[in-house]
């Protein structure tokens, strides 16, 4: 490919026929395509790339991102389809720039993209729903490092899925911050030695997300970041990175904001000279820990298996801790009272001098006093 001149003048007009006619796809074949500013696409014009079109970003490039996805009236235009981006790769060219920014917007497909060397964010998203990506990348080159507060894909928007996608470098790998997203097989890592720190390969703070086969591969501080609650991590890998200090990191760590999540069959690895200190870390009062793997020797602590009763210490109920050969209930000072609970339920109150053992059962609570000596009194 020979590189071009500056075409953003001659895109531009394309563009705009496109839009006088209402609408249509932007098609570039295979080329280089150079432009010294923002490329901005609205609602009803299309990009469609050959596999090898390369739009990029010219050294002084003036604007935030490279191609820029927007609508002009947002109110008018929030449930309108706003089409598709699809192919080719999109050149940061080693700037402090984000890739791909969709601002504003709502059922945009994205699909089959690189985006390349755009140090500060590879792909933004701030629409408003149903921005769907699957099989992108966004990937910085192995000897560029990416500047502080750099995102690999960045998802300010909700009830939108992400599927089959590889972010290499920047300081966040992923962050949410829309809610009732999907994320599955998305491979987040980097190459510490150059990129500089990947501090939390995945930022959770989109309420509700799932998370679903993603690998946070070689972050410096955390694997998983749950700052908002309800998030659901199922199936998902940490490997802690081989460039930091042994016994440290942590794999999922749940801030105070980011209770009432529930992780299930998680695998939590490290190597012999870069082991992981925590698998969990934070509050985890109420969140369901279950089916979890932690290899011998590469795991140190926070190995959980947690069952928390109903929303734990939010409903009143006691929690349910699996550890070891023992189930561990949490004690409470008086008694349940008769409306507390369903048939099944068991309750530990530690009150001294009142020590007792509750089961609820089809005609009530029934109790077992328990006295000094491990000896039980009904």
């Amino acid at each position: 490919m020979t590189p071009t001149a500056c075409v953003h003048i001659e895109l531009t007009n394309r563009i705009g026929e496109l839009e006088r006619r209402g609408g249509g796809t932007l098609d570039l074949p295979d080329g280089i395509y150079d432009v010294d500013r923002p490329l901005r696409l609205p609602r009803t014009v299309s990009l469609r790339m050959a596999p090898h079109a390369v739009i990029r970003a010219l050294p002084g490039f003036e604007g935030e991102a490279v191609v820029v996805k927007a609508v002009i009236d947002k109110d008018r235009e929030i449930h309108a389809p706003s089409g598709w981006i699809r192919g080719g790769v999109i050149d940061g060219n080693k700037l402090p720039v984000t890739g791909l920014l969709v601002d504003g917007g709502s059922r945009l497909e994205i699909s089959e993209l690189e985006v390349r060397n755009a140090t500060m964010k590879g792909i933004h998203t701030r629409g408003w729903y149903e921005v769907n990506l699957h099989n992108v990348r966004c990937n910085v080159d192995l000897d560029v490092r990416c500047p502080e507060g750099s995102i690999g894909l960045h998802i300010g928007n909700g009830d939108s899925i992400i599927h089959t996608a590889m972010v290499i470098g920047y300081e966040v790998g992923v962050r949410s911050d829309g809610g009732c997203c999907d994320f599955s097989g998305v491979h987040v890592w980097n190459y510490d030695p150059t990129h500089g720190p990947m501090n939390y390969c995945f930022y959770c703070n989109g309420e509700g997300d799932t998370y679903v086969q993603c690998y946070a591969d070689s972050p410096k501080l955390v694997g998983f970041y749950v700052a908002k609650p309800f998030q659901r991590l199922i199936a998902n890998r940490v490997y802690y990175s081989r460039f930091q200090a042994d016994k440290a990191g942590v794999g999922v760590f749940i801030a105070p904001t980011g209770t009432r999540g529930c992780y299930m069959g998680n695998f939590y690895f490290g190597d012999a000279a870069a082991t992981l200190d925590k698998a969990y870390d934070g509050c985890m009062d109420d969140a369901t820990i279950l089916g979890d793997i932690y290899p011998f020797g590469v795991v140190h602590r926070g190995k959980e298996c947690r069952i928390p009763s109903q929303n734990g210490d939010r409903s009143g109920f006691p929690h349910l801790h699996v550890a070891g050969t023992a189930v561990q209930l949490d004690g409470r000072s008086t008694p349940p009272a008769p409306e507390e609970g369903a048939v099944g339920d068991i309750a530990w109150v530690d009150e001294p001098g009142h020590e007792a053992l509750f089961i609820k059962t089809s005609r009530g609570w029934m109790q077992s006093r328990l006295e000094g000596g491990g000896r039980w009194k009904k």
